[in-house]
């Protein structure tokens, strides 16, 4: 599980103009939550720029140290981003605790080179994120899958991960992650060269009916 320390301030005033007040501060409005209980917060932009690094996960566990308050342990369950900048403008964060179990969505991670590509495959990947439930501390920050096995027209399902039994899959089980199969070039050739033998007997039937 990894860990960062992100500073937070309690803010006491709501509302658009508050927000975009805060925003042009330097500031990102933020709610801290869980079990039905929340608190207005806003956390300085530049630190959790610096933590993501533009790319916000799931399943990196923060320590929110929020000033004159309480460290909570928290992680973003959903942000608000501005389109054009993609500065964050928003930020829901949720406590978790030790003894109390998380379900959140990891980034999956694909390793190795596929045999199958060596036969002259592509490999094409249909889901880079996988829902699970653990606890916090047994939150990984990513999930690794080895493709190097995968051969031609072969795939890797969500059942088919093996992630210990301290996390549990809460994705289908038969939700593909990524497989290997012939390039679309080779199929479509095939497609075309398949309608053409089934049209020949319709072709020389005409011919026979016109003599």
């Amino acid at each position: 599980m990894e860990q960062k320390n992100l500073s937070a301030e309690l803010r006491t005033e709501t509302g658009k103009n508050q927000n975009n007040r805060l925003r042009k501060a330097g500031f990102i409005p933020a709610i801290i939550y869980a079990h039905g209980k929340a608190e207005a917060i806003k956390v300085p932009q530049k630190e959790f720029n610096k933590i993501f690094k533009g790319h916000i996960s799931e399943s990196v566990i923060l320590n929110v140290n929020i000033a004159g308050g309480t460290n909570e342990m928290a992680f973003i369950k959903d942000y608000q981003k501005e389109p054009v900048s993609g500065d964050i403008t928003h930020l829901d964060l949720y406590k978790v605790f030790k003894d109390e179990k998380i379900n959140t969505k990891v980034e999956i991670h694909l390793t190795g080179v596929a045999k199958g590509i060596k036969m002259g495959g592509v490999l094409e990947v249909y889901d880079r994120f996988i829902e699970i439930e653990c606890f916090p501390m047994d939150l990984p920050e990513k999930i690794e899958v080895d493709v190097t096995d995968l051969l031609l027209n072969e795939t890797i399902h969500a059942e088919d991960l093996k992630l210990g039994d301290k996390i549990k899959i809460l994705t289908s089980p038969k939700t593909m992650i990524a497989a290997v199969h012939e390039p679309k070039a080779v199929e479509e050739v095939a497609a075309v060269e398949t309608e053409a033998v089934a049209a020949e007997p319709v072709v020389a039937k005409e011919a026979e009916d016109k003599k």
